[in-house]
């Protein structure tokens, strides 16, 4: 099975956290910020059945000893603490709790990829592969929350002082923007995956703009 990091590093999920970005950002120009809220809610939500699952999985999982499966349930158990936390609508609230959640999420992550090589299934058949779904459904849930929240954040923490006249004035340049980057990263995904290293960059760099872009829109 891979590590957590590799599924997260895998060109597949790359396009994922890119498009979920684009999207996210998108989405926040045209809603708001209750409606954003209620939508970081739900990919909470998500997060939470996903890793639910995944926990549930590993439970079952032979091949690793009691103590190390204590470890990984322990932080399973933490980061559900953080997710079935209220929402908080304050901006310094927000980044807090934010902060809380990443902070617990990485630190499942790193635990699991600490004994992961050790997760053998010999009680199961070979083409049982529900352990390895449930973790890619995890890193792909944990993606989408990552996108909303780093979304909403650049919204909560945008300068306010005038800022209803710029942002209308400003809003349809950076949405073509980002139309433009959802079209080109439709592009990328049907090229050859040998060919990834030559665009990665470029679509990096493509998303970096965008953030950069929505967090001074209202200067």
């Amino acid at each position: 099975m891979l590590k957590i990091r590799e599924i997260r590093e895998s060109l597949d999920k790359k396009l994922d956290h890119w498009e979920a970005s684009a999207t996210a950002f998108e989405a926040q120009l045209q809603q708001t910020k209750e409606q954003a809220l209620a939508k970081l809610e739900v990919r909470k939500k998500r997060l939470n059945e996903a890793v639910e699952k995944f926990k549930s999985e590993v439970a079952t999982t032979k091949g690793i000893s009691e103590e190390k499966k204590e470890q990984i349930q322990a932080q399973f158990d933490d980061l559900q603490v953080q997710l079935a936390l209220g929402k908080a609508e304050a901006r310094d609230a927000f980044g807090a709790q934010r902060k809380k959640i990443q902070h617990s999420l990485d630190s499942l992550e790193a635990t699991l990829d600490r004994h992961l090589d050790l997760w053998t299934l010999p009680a199961k058949p070979p083409n049982d592969k529900s352990l390895e779904k449930a973790a890619d459904k995890f890193v792909a849930a944990a993606i989408e929350y990552e996108a909303e929240a780093d979304a909403l954040e650049a919204q909560l923490f945008m300068k306010k002082a005038g800022a209803k006249a710029q942002f209308e004035k400003k809003k349809s340049d950076l949405l073509a923007q980002i139309d433009e980057f959802k079209t080109q990263l439709q592009g990328k995904r049907d090229m050859a995956k040998d060919k990834a290293a030559t665009f990665e960059k470029e679509l990096s760099a493509g998303i970096s703009q965008i953030k950069q872009a929505f967090k001074t829109l209202s200067d």
